[in-house]
Formats: structure tokens, C-alpha cells, sequence
């Protein structure tokens, strides 16, 4: 049982208060400074940011990097590919790569999803707001938090936000507009959340006030303009980047040229089904089930909980049509997002869930095994052995129109900061139409001088003829300055 037994600390009303439920100290200090406790979070996402692309990490670092055509809109995440690419101009100017903004952005997003859900706990679940932390921990939710490279993290804020202001106005804490100015938030983020349509449709019914579908679709006024903006862009002068498929659902039955890895009832696509739940949450459906079967299917009967189980199965018909792209290994954080109102199904439970000592302690068994899985994915994604910064400074033997890139990014010619490793360089000379490939060492607290002969029978190409070029095709002379290992 907790330590430090105090009264409970919250004062706004449940779903359903245990007799005596206890509040840690801790717990009672997270309640009155929601945003400190954020604030704190913000600082450990950073401190473990993500050291590493996940997903379509690396070309969304390209895009984010992008200046001729500069990439502020992607169909899928509207406003989530323009808030990484407002930061990365803000901070261009210091050094900044796509990595490190995203590792920005996720930690900040990370730490809002935190304070929402806090305040969801603080608000309308009477149990210690400790457990609403470990249970989110223990999830795969966590992961999107640590600078994730993605752009779910800012999905993730909305979702949580989105549930809060649902059940907030089946409570009477918000208003119908409130609730769907949500929703439309949450869908510029991410077009995901239509699939959650239907759990913002019933609100009305729920609370029995047919009259606010009027403020309902009110709140859908953004949701039109993101409409009118994908599907106009090119009578608005305005481009949208195409990045994930709108539509990808998995085949009834696999076709043999088809790009899905497998059809609606194969193996392969049972074995995903299971390694995404596993990656998102493996604590939370049972948990669930549990408690109704602990106190029965009346107890979903309240107007918040069946908005809530909406909400959720909603994303759970996602998860089971949806096709991984990238494999689940790669895509298991876009099936993930169905945690976001699973958790919160789940907290409504915990006040009466915990009365009970044996609950209690399978609950912290499972959820703090869980979260020590987490954090080791928390170190080794942190890579804090190789967090150093050098320069690159390239030294062409004369100026000419070029492109240089590094592992595939563009970048100048010279870099004041960048990680240490090893890259992957490519410097295009447009003028005489020849490539230069060659690796450059970065290491820590030095800048690497490149001095790269430049000329017609330079580098390879394909333009000159091969009688006018060196048999070797033009030799690199890369001049380290006792910079490199």
C-alpha cells in the first residue's frame, strides 16, 4: 500500500470513490502543480531524447531541412509537419538540424501530453495521479515522448486533449463547441482521429442534448478548411507533400502483385496484431476487462465510459485494418495511438480497482515491470555515448553551383555543429555535371577541413565523355587536420 497516507488531495468529482482512498505525498504535490510536474518531464524527455530515426524519421528530418521547395504541409499531419518546420527556422540560425527539432518539439509535446493527462486524472478520477503516471509509463505511449522522430507525440497531446474535453463536457465542465474545436485540433494533427468520428457524433446523444449538434458542427469549421487545403492546394498556390497513404487498409485476401505483406485473415497479420498491442500496452485491456467483470457491464453504463470505450474501439477497428507500411517494426508507434483513450477508460476504473489489496498489487507488479522496459528502451535510444558535436568545414578547389549533402541531407559547406559518427558525403558539381563520394569523421569539440579537387576530370559522371576523364575517375584529396580518428 502507498507510503505517506494523507487524504485524498482532490477535490472536483469522480466516476467512483473508494472509501479511504489514500494519496501519497508525492501525489498530492503532483495535484496542486500540474504544470511543474510537466515541466520536470520536459527536462528528462530531453536529457533521454532519442538519438536515433524511427519510421519515416529520416525523411521527415529531410523535409523539415527542405528550403527550395521549403516542405510546410503534409497531407496526413497538416499542422504537425508546419509546427516542425516553424521551430526549425527559429533555430536554423544556431546550429539546428531536423533531429534536434524533432527531438524539441516531441519533448515539449511529450510534456503536454503529461500535463492533459493530469489534469484529466486531477479532475475527474479521485486515485492517486502516481498511478496515472506509472500506467502511462509503462506504455509504449512513453516512447513517443523522448524526442520521438515522428510526428506522433503532437497527435498524442490532441488525443489525450480531445478525451478530457469529451468527457469534460459530459460533466459539464465544457461546452459542445469546446469538445469538437478538439476533435478538429487533434485532426490537424493527424487525419487518424477520423476514424474516432463516431465518438464525437454521440456526445450529444450521450449527455441528451440533441440541440448541440449545432455547436458541434461549428467546431468542425477547421476540419473543412484542412479539407479545403488538401484537396484545393493547387488552386490555392499552396503544396501539400504526400508522405503516407490516405487510404491502406489490409486486403481480404493478399494479391500476388500487391505492395500489403498480408491479407485480413493470415498469420502474419495476427502475429502484428499481437506485437502491436504488446508494443502499446499489454496492461490496459485486461486491466479493463477486469474491472467489468469486477463490477459489472452496469458500470459502463455512466455517459463519460461509453464515450470513452467509443473513442477506444474506434482506434481498436483501426489497429486491426490498418496495413504497416514500413512493417510493424517500423510502424508499430501508428498503432499505438490507441492507448491515448484506453488509458483513460482505464483511470475511470481506478478509484474502486485499487480498493482491493490483490488488484492493487498485480496492478504495480505488472505496470512497474512494464516501465522498466520502457526506460531501458528510454537508454538505449539516448545513445549517450556518442552526444558530441563537431564542424565540417568542405574546401572545393574552386566555387561552382553545387549540392552537398550528408547521409542524404542537404547542408552547406560549412557546418558549425554537427554529431559526431561517420557521413556518408555527396557533393554534386552542377557546373561540369560530376559527383564526389567520400565519408567524412566527425568528432567531438573539432571541425574536419575537406579540401575537394574540383574540375572536369574530377569525381564520376556520366555527361563526359570517359576519354576525357582520369582512369581512376578523379581522386578526392581530403585533408583530416588531425581532426579525424
Amino acid at each position: 500500500m502507498p507510503i505517506n497516507i494523507l487524504s485524498s488531495c482532490s477535490e472536483t468529482k469522480s466516476f467512483e470513490q473508494a472509501p479511504g482512498s489514500p494519496w501519497s505525498s508525492t501525489g498530492c504535490f503532483i495535484s496542486r502543480h500540474p504544470v511543474m510536474t510537466g515541466a520536470v518531464f520536459f527536462l528528462f524527455f530531453w536529457v533521454y531524447r532519442s538519438q536515433y530515426y524511427s519510421g519515416d524519421g529520416d525523411q521527415l528530418s529531410r523535409m523539415i531541412e527542405s528550403r527550395e521547395p521549403a516542405v510546410w504541409l503534409v497531407q496526413t499531419e497538416l499542422a504537425s509537419q508546419a509546427v516542425f518546420k516553424l521551430v526549425y527556422q527559429l533555430l536554423f540560425p544556431w546550429g539546428w538540424d531536423g533531429l534536434s527539432v524533432m527531438n524539441l518539439v516531441s519533448s515539449a509535446a511529450g510534456a503536454i501530453s503529461v500535463y492533459v493527462l493530469l489534469k484529466f486524472s486531477l479532475f475527474f478520477v479521485s486515485a492517486d495521479p502516481l498511478w496515472t503516471l506509472l500506467l502511462f509509463f509503462s506504455s509504449g505511449l512513453a516512447l513517443f515522448c523522448n524526442g520521438h522522430t515522428e510526428y506522433y507525440t503532437l497527435f498524442l497531446m490532441t488525443l489525450f486533449y480531445y478525451g478530457y474535453a469529451g468527457v469534460g463536457y459530459l460533466r459539464g465542465r465544457f461546452s459542445m463547441l469546446h469538445a469538437s474545436l478538439a476533435f478538429s485540433a487533434a485532426l490537424w494533427m493527424h487525419l487518424g482521429i477520423l476514424f474516432a468520428l463516431p465518438s464525437l457524433l454521440i456526445l450529444p446523444w450521450l449527455k441528451g442534448q440533441p440541440r448541440d449538434f449545432g455547436p458541434l458542427m461549428r467546431g468542425q469549421i477547421p476540419t473543412l478548411i484542412a479539407y479545403i487545403v488538401k484537396r484545393f492546394d493547387s488552386l490555392l498556390k499552396i503544396t501539400v507533400l504526400g508522405l503516407s497513404p490516405q487510404s491502406n487498409f489490409v486486403p481480404l485476401v493478399l494479391e500476388p502483385d500487391g505492395a500489403q505483406f498480408y491479407g485480413m485473415f493470415e498469420w502474419g497479420h495476427l502475429a502484428d496484431i499481437l506485437y502491436a498491442w504488446i508494443m502499446r500496452s499489454w496492461i490496459f485491456w485486461p486491466a479493463i476487462f477486469w474491472s467489468i467483470a469486477a463490477f459489472g457491464f452496469s458500470s459502463l453504463r455512466q455517459p463519460a465510459r461509453l464515450f470513452l470505450l467509443a473513442y477506444t474501439l474506434c482506434f481498436t477497428v483501426f489497429t486491426l485494418v490498418w496495413h504497416p507500411n514500413l512493417g510493424m517494426g517500423q510502424d508499430w508507434d501508428l498503432f499505438a495511438i490507441e492507448a491515448a483513450p484506453c488509458l483513460l477508460l482505464l483511470l475511470t476504473y481506478l478509484p474502486v480497482f485499487l480498493d482491493s489489496s490483490f488488484r492493487w498489487t498485480a496492478l504495480a507488479v505488472a505496470a512497474s515491470a512494464s516501465m522498466l522496459i520502457v526506460y531501458s528502451s528510454y537508454l538505449a535510444e539516448a545513445r549517450f555515448y556518442q552526444r558530441g558535436y563537431g564542424g565540417v568545414e568542405l574546401k572545393p578547389s574552386k566555387a561552382v553551383v553545387n549540392n552537398f549533402t550528408l547521409n542524404g541531407h542537404k547542408k552547406d559547406l560549412t557546418i558549425p555543429a554537427i554529431r559526431e559518427g561517420v557521413y556518408i558525403a555527396k557533393f554534386i558539381n552542377n557546373d561540369e555535371s560530376r559527383v564526389h563520394d567520400f565519408c567524412i569523421a566527425v568528432v567531438p569539440g573539432q571541425t574536419t577541413e575537406i579540401s575537394l579537387a574540383i574540375g572536369p576530370n574530377q569525381g564520376r559522371g556520366s555527361i563526359v565523355p570517359k576519354s576525357a576523364a582520369s582512369p581512376d575517375g578523379g581522386a578526392e584529396s581530403i585533408s583530416p587536420n588531425d581532426n579525424t580518428p
